[in-house]
């Protein structure tokens, strides 16, 4: 790994092939580089450009690519232009983002079943007829017949509209929050689309404290085949495994640890201190002690990450009996937030005892 600093306090890793320096630290969804500072939220783009550019930030321009790399913060690929000449660059080089496909229909009907009303129309089949076989609306018959149905769109149910790639992935068609992953709204609630496809596939509702967790890393897709159910941890791990979490646990993000500081945190867990108290210690949660004692964040690059036992942790914390006296608690009806403490572990621990996801021999 080549790190280079391009302006004081910002570094990223040189790829020797296309010139470009690529941003280590958090990132937005679409791929830009951010950075925590002076209380707000910035594009490391657009300080670098600042950099070369005195005056850049408050002068309304946009910071734009030259390599059509989101994450690249090399100065020499960055100029300055209106919206308008950032539009013509991202349409001169098909760059531009294509609107969300919907098609009419879709929410009641499966796209096998708007292929049909299209062939038994042509067929010879009226309208009204076909509104009542399907159970729409006049209306909603006439747009589907209009409608050009891409050869690639599929339907995974429950009815969510999905693009099918080459790769297998099924990218979902509808909208998305910040990260990619898709949204629905039911009962006025905007819901997660993967964790309903995943339910439907297992017959039950996952819990809380269970991810839906991707096999082949792209946030947007909805195939059934390519999500699996798994604890935080386990996400967690997976996502350590296949280095996506660089940008959390790298010393160029914006952490407020340091390797010395990570070193010395695991040298006290190794001599027997509590999780809880040593988050204390440094101003951090819990669950950031808990990533760093079982290498799932401050990783070393090539380091093998340990995988839990089932039933439990890395160096089971409790002991069966202390699991069966947490449930016997629960059952008598105290709370999680009360039972942690007495054991020493965070509330996730307690709900992961409660949901038999853990210590399942209990």
């Amino acid at each position: 790994m080549s790190i280079v600093t391009v302006i004081p306090g910002i570094e990223g890793e040189l790829d020797l092939d296309t010139g470009c320096i690529n941003w280590q630290g958090s990132k937005f969804g679409n791929g830009y580089g951010r950075k925590w500072l002076d209380g707000k939220t910035v594009l490391v783009h657009r300080l670098v450009l600042e950099s070369k550019i005195a005056g850049f930030l408050d002068s309304g321009h946009f910071a734009c690519h030259t390599c059509d790399n989101p994450g690249c913060i090399n100065p020499e690929h960055l100029v300055a232009g209106s919206a308008a000449e950032n539009t013509g660059q991202m349409m001169g080089r098909n760059r531009k983002t294509p609107r969300r496909k919907s098609i009419s229909g879709i929410g009641k009907l499966s796209i096998a079943q708007l292929r049909e009303i299209q062939t038994k129309y042509l067929a010879g089949t009226i309208k009204n007829h076909l509104a009542k076989e399907y159970g729409v609306d006049h209306d909603t018959i006439t747009k589907i017949l209009k409608a050009n149905i891409p050869h690639n769109f599929t339907t995974v149910s429950p009815n969510f509209l999905g693009e099918i790639q080459d790769n297998g992935c099924i990218l979902f068609q509808g909208s998305k929050d910040g990260q990619g992953y898709g949204r629905y709204f039911k009962n006025g609630k905007s819901k997660s689309v993967t964790r309903a496809i995943l339910a439907l596939q297992l017959g039950y509702e996952l819990p809380t404290s269970m991810d839906a967790c991707h096999t082949c890393d792209r946030p947007s897709c909805i195939n059934p085949e390519h999500l699996w159910a798994g604890t935080r941890t386990q996400n967690l791990l997976d996502a350590s495994k296949k280095g996506r979490t660089q940008g959390k646990s790298h010393p160029l993000s914006n952490a407020k640890l340091d390797w010395e500081k990570v070193r010395e945190i695991r040298q006290k867990l190794a001599a027997g201190e509590r999780m809880k108290d040593v988050a204390e210690q440094y101003s951090v949660g819990r669950k950031t002690i808990h990533d760093i004692k079982y290498h799932v964040t401050w990783k070393v690059e090539g380091e093998e990450v340990p995988v839990p036992r089932m039933g439990g942790s890395l160096d089971r914390k409790l002991t069966f009996a202390q699991a069966l006296e947490i449930r016997e608690r629960i059952q008598a009806g105290e709370s999680l937030a009360k039972i942690a403490p007495d054991f020493g572990v965070c509330k996730s621990v307690i709900s992961d005892i409660k949901n038999n996801i853990t210590y399942k021999g209990v």
